[in-house]
């Protein structure tokens, strides 16, 4: 998994700061895939095209491939590639100060997930960026407001990481670190 930030863009449209983003996920893709050669050698996909399925989800266009996911918003890109034998990948990451967290407060408290026991006051991005990277790890659409995704757990933090466990719209539990950096709630698929 990699992370990048593209370079700022004070007083830029918002439209230019999403591409901006967009292109950050790629360069992050690009850096995920020099590591996981570092990490465990030449495969063919990794010169493959990145193309997107039936529901939109990138992939690898190549036999074999692992599964991926991009992740992007205002301000950071980040892309994340599973390792040999894992057959799941999901990223996600929202700004700190996303408009959407008031919203997303009030739905945690009718769905009982606000009495989770969140380690800060990102915590409604933290339920927010898991569900995402949950979704996209599933590689199916599914209702992220929490009619059908649940966060089942939340641990202790460790530092600015804290773990959850996500129960996905089909069911499987996905253990997802979440964190917040340089100005993002950031969330992968452990």
């Amino acid at each position: 998994m990699r992370w990048c930030a593209p370079a700022p863009l004070d007083g830029a449209a918002r439209a230019v700061q999403r591409a901006a983003a967009r292109l950050a996920s790629r360069a992050a893709l690009a850096e995920a895939i020099g590591a996981w050669r570092a990490a465990y050698g030449e495969a063919p996909w990794q010169r493959a095209a990145v193309v997107h399925d039936v529901h939109g989800a990138p992939r690898f266009d190549a036999e074999g491939a692992p599964a991926m996911a991009l992740a992007h918003t205002i301000g950071l890109g980040g892309a994340a590639i599973a390792g040999p034998g894992a057959s799941l990948a999901g990223i996600d990451a929202e700004p700190v100060d996303a408009p959407g967290a008031r919203a997303l407060r009030q739905l945690a408290e009718r769905t009982g997930e606000s009495s989770l026991p969140w380690s800060d006051e990102y915590w409604p991005l933290r339920l927010w960026c898991a569900k995402e990277a949950a979704v996209k790890a599933e590689r199916v659409p599914a209702d992220l407001l929490g009619r059908t995704l649940r966060i089942e757990l939340v641990e202790s933090a460790v530092g600015l990481e804290q773990r959850v466990s996500v129960r996905s719209h089909l069911g499987r539990v996905h253990r997802v670190v979440t964190t917040v950096h340089a100005g993002h709630v950031r969330a992968w698929i452990a």
